[in-house]
């Protein structure tokens, strides 16, 4: 995780580093959105129902969701929070369930099962010890979980209407400001040389801006579990970008957890519930 990396460098704070890249991913995705699309820019604000949606998505589904992984990271460890952020999968098939009074197939919940499971592998490298289950640690990252899920399922309606780009762009600025409220931006701003303003800017575009997009982007055209079980290659991409361009040896063990993975979308993709 390029955030953990940054923070481990140069002793950068979370609020500091959450602040930093919802304001400044807000600001650049605006932009684009200013420069392509000027005259529907605002139009998200004209009616009431689509001003509180927003509101809700920036507050739930990206503050809180910040949030809650960060306080889940603190109170536990890095492992353990990403693995139960990763059920929101199983949340999200809860609440389509209860919506649709359809149950799920066994093979969708043995894939969801299997992506869970090849992410906990990978994550922990095989060693159950660098799991650390906190009463308060579990709390946190069951509520990454649930939250994961709104963030993937609330803002649907006004996405089809408004687009990703306009979605995006005004969750994280909103998000970007009102956080500014618990940590401003230029409250202890890190020392960054050449190398840490690097990872920063990564982070920002393809961490933030690009990542955020691109799974909202992807809910309009398939289901959203199928959606939030693909981020589970957030963990497998981070393990062979660092194998590539880092030098890092990727162990046997991490290459079992990303078959896993892969061998879970592949069930999900064959399983007629996605269609």
């Amino acid at each position: 995780d390029r955030g953990e990396e940054l923070m481990e460098r140069v002793g950068i704070s979370k609020s500091w580093l959450v602040s930093t890249r919802m304001l400044l991913a807000g600001i650049i995705i605006l932009s684009y959105l200013l420069i392509k699309k000027k005259e529907t820019a605002f139009d998200l604000f004209k009616e009431k129902k689509d001003v509180i949606s927003i509101l809700i998505f920036s507050l739930v589904g990206i503050i809180c969701l910040q949030f809650s992984f960060f306080k889940a990271i603190e109170t536990s460890n890095a492992a353990t929070a990403t693995i139960l952020q990763y059920l929101s999968p199983i949340f999200i098939v809860i609440y389509y369930m209860s919506e649709s009074k359809k149950i799920p197939s066994k093979m969708s919940l043995f894939s969801i099962t299997l992506s869970v499971i090849g992410t906990a592998v990978l994550v922990t490298k095989g060693d159950v010890n660098s799991l650390s289950i906190s009463p308060s640690g579990f709390f946190w990252g069951i509520m990454a979980g649930v939250i994961g899920a709104v963030y993937i399922i609330q803002p649907r309606r006004i996405m089809a209407k408004f687009g990703t780009i306009a979605v995006t762009g005004w969750g994280m600025m909103i998000g970007g400001m009102i956080f500014q409220l618990y940590h401003p931006i230029f409250r202890n701003v890190p020392n960054l040389d050449g190398l840490s303003f690097l990872l920063l800017i990564v982070i920002i575009i393809f961490g933030t801006v690009l990542s955020y997009i691109c799974l909202l982007q992807s809910t309009r055209y398939i289901p959203a579990q199928f959606s939030s079980l693909l981020t589970s290659f957030e963990p497998l991409s981070s393990a062979l970008f660092s194998s590539l361009f880092l030098g890092l040896v990727i162990l046997p063990i991490e290459i079992i957890g990303m078959a896993v993975i892969i061998f879970s979308v592949f069930l999900l993709s064959r399983n007629g519930d996605i269609e």
